[in-house]
């Protein structure tokens, strides 16, 4: 090769093999977030005051989603009306979990767990586990272009009440199953999300509760979306609702949960998403269940 005229054209190089190195999540990929919100405002006849509270912890990967939450809220609302003050109070705390372990590229099995408190909800403690399997009609290898989920879950539910109820009951416990369907597609123009839920008591199944929830998100240009959702639901399980009823205060401020067949939601909103084009690891088995009912 020397003696070919392009010999002093030809370089040869020879590098060591650098060693192989492995990077460590040292947070074994939890995620910790805290949130802390007051507001307050006033005038000579009025006042309010609200404080919240948020904690949750989050583990995703592609065998276990575990996700953790507590959270607190407190507000206070004073008026005087001819030299009369009136006082409106509320307030709710829970601790939530759901952890979700993958068996197949298709099956899954896990359960949420709720402890919690709520005035509105004429709840001194409540506590649900739910345990469930789902099965989603799409491979795992799919789920972030379309998702066709169906959950099962069977549980128990224990109410203490702060009043009476109108079943003249201050504390009970019913064993509870719900059936969930969700469908999920995401195409180049966007996304649509559908679900239905049916749930009811085992021990009286006209005590039921059945909802129904969509998505429609189009992608306008590149990082903008426009999107729109509604949800409603039939009610027939409402078994809290105070004896002694609302006044016309709790009525107006919506401090006391009232009776009801029906309930329904919509909104709309326009978004604009910029930054890293990579992702964290999705998982989307049980979706994002946070203890049924509540």
């Amino acid at each position: 090769m020397q003696k070919t005229p392009l010999a002093k054209y030809i370089q040869i190089n020879f590098t060591e093999p650098i060693s192989e190195t492995v990077s460590t999540d040292n947070w074994d990929s939890w995620v910790f977030k805290g949130q802390l919100s007051g507001w307050f405002n006033g005038q000579q006849t009025t006042s309010s005051n609200n404080i919240y509270g948020r904690v949750t912890a989050n583990r995703v990967t592609e065998e276990w989603k575990i996700n953790l939450r507590a959270s607190y809220n407190y507000s206070i609302e004073k008026f005087i009306i001819d030299e009369e003050t009136i006082t409106s109070t509320s307030n709710s705390k829970f601790i939530s979990g759901l952890v979700v372990k993958s068996i197949t590229d298709h099956w899954s099995y896990g359960g949420t767990v709720y402890i919690g408190s709520s005035i509105f909800n004429n709840l001194d403690r409540s506590i649900s586990v739910m345990p469930g399997i789902e099965y989603d009609i799409f491979p795992y290898s799919q789920s972030t272009r379309k998702q066709l989920r169906f959950l099962y879950s069977i549980g128990y539910n224990y109410f203490n009440y702060i009043d009476t109820t109108i079943y003249n009951m201050t504390e009970e416990g019913h064993a509870q199953h719900s059936v969930n369907v969700a469908y999920s597609v995401i195409q180049k123009w966007g996304q649509i999300d559908l679900s239905s839920e049916y749930s009811n008591y085992l021990y009286d199944w006209s005590k039921n509760n059945i909802s129904i929830y969509g998505n429609l998100s189009l992608r306008i240009i590149k990082g903008l979306q426009l999107s729109f959702s509604g949800g409603a639901s039939i009610l027939h399980d409402q078994l809290g609702l105070a004896k002694t009823g609302a006044t016309s205060e709790e009525i107006l401020l919506k401090r006391k949960e009232l009776a009801t067949q029906f309930q329904y939601w919509g909104s709309f909103g326009v978004s604009y998403t910029f930054g890293s084009i990579y992702n964290n690891v999705v998982n989307p088995r049980f979706g994002n269940q946070f203890g049924w009912g509540h």
